[in-house]
Parts: structure tokens; C-alpha cells; sequence
């Protein structure tokens, strides 16, 4: 069927929780690396259950009749439906909540509230099938800093002092 031509589909996101992202860089270590700028995104049960919808029916009108379609979700240890997307060639553009582009070496880490945009992507290959969530554009609108292992310590305390040496 390599002739059959597919419609894309626009989609923007809820606010979602960014999981195991790789948008600053595409993923290039790891069991499951595959040199893909990819995230995978958790929202709300009602949003989920919306945003499900409306990828099925991508996948029905794709491929009326058929059976074994790959979706782009998955359940999480915890419970969650979690989106997986991922981009098959290019980076998408990354900004903060204004849409201003994001400073160079901003890292966007698991707990990122994000919002995406892109295209609902059906693909056939060989005997499989299957709809993607190809990323245009991340919006980060609260962005997850990470712990700091050093806030243990409390507030600075008298003795060496590193910049002293300097």
C-alpha cells in the first residue's frame, strides 16, 4: 500500500506533565534511544479520555475495518494514561508560556507542565499499522527545575569559603 496517501491532522494539547522527556535533545542513550526528539505527556482523565477519542477516530477513518492499529499511549506504572510523542525528523521549537523561544540549554525535565502542538500522523509499514503524535511545538508553561541535593544543607554556614581560593 505504499500509494495510500493519509490525512494529518492538526492537534493542540491540554496542559499536560511532561514524562521522561528528550525535546532540548534528541535521545541518544539508553536501552530505548533512537536519535528521536520524543516526550511522553500526562493530562487529566477528562482530557485523556477526549484526546483518545479523537486519535481512534484518526486511526478508524485511516484504516476502516482494521484490526491491530498501534495507538500512541500507554499506561504507566502508576495508573496514568500516558501520550507518547515523538518527532520523526526535526526538533520541535520549544517556548515558554508567551511563546517566546526558550534560552539555549534550557533543559525541559519529567514534572514540566507542557502544552504541544502537531500533527496526528497514521503510517503503515509492511504488515503493521499504526497513528503517531508528531510534536511541532512545545509550550512549557511551568517548568519543573528539578531537586537540589545541596537545600538539605539549609542556609550557608561559616568555614571554607571555595571563591576565597580563587
Amino acid at each position: 500500500m505504499a500509494d495510500k496517501k493519509f490525512k494529518y491532522v492538526r492537534y493542540v494539547t491540554e496542559v499536560m506533565t511532561a514524562r521522561a522527556p528528550s525535546l532540548s535533545e534528541p535521545d541518544t542513550e539508553g536501552e530505548y534511544a533512537d536519535g528521536k526528539y520524543k516526550t511522553e505527556g500526562v493530562a487529566s482523565e477528562d482530557y485523556t479520555a477526549r484526546f483518545q477519542e479523537i486519535i481512534q477516530k484518526v486511526a478508524d477513518d485511516s484504516f476502516p475495518g482494521k484490526n491491530n492499529i498501534h495507538l500512541p499511549w500507554k499506561e504507566t506504572k502508576e495508573g496514568d494514561t500516558a501520550f507518547i510523542f515523538k518527532s520523526p525528523k526535526k526538533k520541535p521549537i520549544l517556548t515558554d508560556s508567551r511563546g517566546k523561544p526558550l534560552k539555549e540549554g534550557t533543559v525541559i525535565r519529567s514534572g514540566s507542565k507542557i502544552r504541544i502542538a502537531g500533527v496526528i500522523a497514521a503510517w503503515e509499514k509492511g504488515t503493521k499499522r499504526g497513528v503517531s503524535l508528531w510534536p511541532d511545538a512545545v509550550r512549557v508553561i511551568e517548568l519543573y527545575e528539578g531537586l537540589d541535593p545541596c537545600e538539605a544543607f539549609g542556609p550557608p554556614e561559616d568555614g571554607y569559603d571555595a571563591t576565597a581560593d580563587r
